[in-house]
């Protein structure tokens, strides 16, 4: 009998850490995040965004922009559709979020079909310009924009945080199934600048 593990295991089971130089890419894999996405019920916009502000301390964005309230986030991905997250939360956390909002919109539990990635480094965004077909300059890329796009090909979400330490900040999400795909993808547009790998 072949013993499995218990509990969630990382999308990138197997890859191991990396070091990299002052200025480089530092990827980081962001280990039990509660995902969720919500999208409205017809004629229950009002009531959802009321219900949400109440329940979260936080609006639902008009548009692609992404608002934090404490640990949770919320994403605007698509019409009346938000992406909602929380630290350390797991699949309780879209549980709760099902429960709270229940009548107003449709919840789905996705923390188990995402791979989210904090991306960090001085030289990052010479990195993204060869991976994403987005421009990722400060002046057009604000801090809280999100946008969806592709990297190598894969469809994956962007958005970006506050700069720390001078260095600029984004996440990177995407489906479970592309997660060593992706990886290499960054791994390689970061070459030239240097790449550092954190696991979960």
């Amino acid at each position: 009998m072949v013993d499995l593990p218990h509990g969630p295991v990382s999308a990138l089971a197997g890859v191991p850490a990396a070091s990299g130089t002052a200025g480089a890419v530092t990827a980081t894999e962001r280990d039990g995040l509660g995902i969720a996405r919500v999208t409205a019920r017809r004629g229950q916009l009002e009531a959802l965004g009321r219900r949400v502000h109440e329940r979260f301390g936080i609006a639902l964005p008009d548009g692609p922009r992404r608002l934090c309230s404490g640990e949770v986030a919320v994403a605007g991905i698509g019409p009346e559709s938000w992406l909602l997250t929380c630290e350390s939360g797991g699949n309780a956390f879209a549980a709760g979020v099902r429960d709270a909002l229940r009548g107003h919109a449709a919840v789905v539990d996705l923390s188990d079909a995402y791979l989210v990635l904090r991306l960090t480094g001085a030289r990052l965004r010479e990195a993204l310009a060869k991976l994403v077909p987005l421009d990722v300059h400060e002046r057009s890329f604000r801090t809280g924009d999100v946008a969806q796009s592709v990297a190598g090909h894969m469809a994956v979400m962007l958005w970006r945080l506050e700069d720390s330490r001078g260095e600029a900040v984004f996440e990177l999400c995407a489906g479970r199934s592309v997660a060593h795909s992706l990886y290499r993808a960054i791994r390689d547009s970061a070459a030239q600048v240097g790449f550092a790998f954190e696991p979960a």
